[in-house]
């Protein structure tokens, strides 16, 4: 799945082999302008299930873009920073 950004803010999630791939199927289908595509990334397997499934082969609005990346963005809970803190050696 691939993550592209457009200059007005709307995202479109969309499953393709590569960048380009992504970007080719989205203007095909009316998804987005090329010429307004600003930067695209590659979501990995580990970050696809809080994605809502109407979520995907749509434009997103910049609002629900930026709730989505906050939902995306989030740490599961009981790792991390737990974990980091018992890991350091005590001071003196």
């Amino acid at each position: 799945m691939w993550w592209l950004l457009f200059r007005d803010g709307g995202v479109v999630i969309i499953g393709a082999s590569s960048l380009v791939h992504a970007r080719l199927l989205a203007a095909a289908n009316a998804l987005g302008r090329a010429s307004h595509f600003v930067e695209g990334n590659f979501i990995d397997t580990e970050r696809l299930s809080p994605i809502p499934p109407e979520f995907v082969g749509r434009m997103l609005s910049p609002i629900e873009a930026r709730q989505l990346q906050e939902i995306l963005d989030r740490k599961p809970r009981g790792h991390g920073a737990e974990r980091r803190r018992r890991s350091k050696p005590a001071r003196p």
